[in-house]
């Protein structure tokens, strides 16, 4: 599609991207697409983040995914038991697709290291920088290597929803 024509070369080279095109467009593939050549199936440890707003969002990315390739990938989402998900992290999943807030709660447990993560998708972006998501969201992108590429993208991008996303930037650049 067009989008992918833009956006592919742009992740290939590793540039940070905030990107909008309308749904039914190929958003997801613009970005697994070049993501998924980044991955090392040797290095066992989480490369990949893809956040997204809600379960319905995160399982479809996931089925994307597995479409795509065999890479362990898993999911995790709040309202599933965290033991469960506990249990799927010592599988040592590759790439994670969930919701900030639960990817957060595995990080501060200290059952989640995310110090191999190459790359973060932000899909969705305007939901999950909203006040009800901003918090968990940017506190996660804090927690990165300072090397990480962000992506995000979304249907609509707000001005506000873009000065967020490029301040969330500016503090990853700075961070250790």
């Amino acid at each position: 599609t067009t989008i992918q024509q833009r956006i592919i070369p742009l992740l290939q080279e590793n540039k940070n991207i905030l990107f909008q095109s309308e749904t039914g467009m190929g958003k997801t593939f613009a970005y697994l697409l070049p993501l998924l050549d980044k991955i090392s199936t040797s290095t066992p440890h989480v490369q990949l983040i893809i956040l997204a707003p809600t379960y319905e969002l995160a399982s479809q990315i996931k089925s994307q995914i597995q479409l795509l390739t065999d890479i362990k990938t898993a999911l995790f989402i709040g309202g599933v038991p965290i033991k469960r998900q506990i249990e799927t992290l010592k599988e040592k999943p590759l790439i994670i697709v969930g919701g900030p807030a639960r990817i957060l709660e595995l990080l501060f447990l200290k059952k989640l290291k995310v110090t191999h993560v190459k790359a973060i998708v932000v899909d969705e972006t305007d939901r999950l920088l909203s006040p009800e998501l901003r918090d968990d969201t940017t506190k996660l992108l804090e927690h990165l290597p300072r090397d990480v590429q962000v992506v995000g993208c979304s249907a609509t991008i707000t001005p506000q929803t873009e000065k967020i996303i490029k301040k969330s930037l500016t503090a990853l650049s700075c961070s250790d």
